[in-house]
């Protein structure tokens, strides 16, 4: 599984924890995926694309350089939370 794979599956734990969501489909159906591709990512027999990215730092204002590992910052804004993966 690649590293932004396993930082945005962070990130679902996450945005349910803060209750920025309530549940994994309602985070698949915001970026267009399937909640099947989940348990495929969580496998490594797909993966998170640029597009899906590009949707999850729109949608949820996260850090794309947190994403990639440049930067320790999850989030976009005043609220700083650093994870470590």
């Amino acid at each position: 599984m690649y590293s932004t794979d396993k930082r945005i599956l962070r990130l679902i734990d996450l945005l349910i924890f803060q209750r920025k969501i309530s549940y994994v489909k309602e985070f698949c159906d915001e970026i267009g995926i399937l909640t099947q591709s989940v348990s495929k990512i969580k496998k490594g027999s797909t993966h998170f694309t640029v597009n899906h990215i590009e949707k999850i730092c729109s949608k949820y204002n996260v850090n794309a350089n947190w994403i990639f590992g440049v930067e320790d910052e999850v989030f976009n804004d005043n609220n700083t939370i650093k994870l470590d993966i």
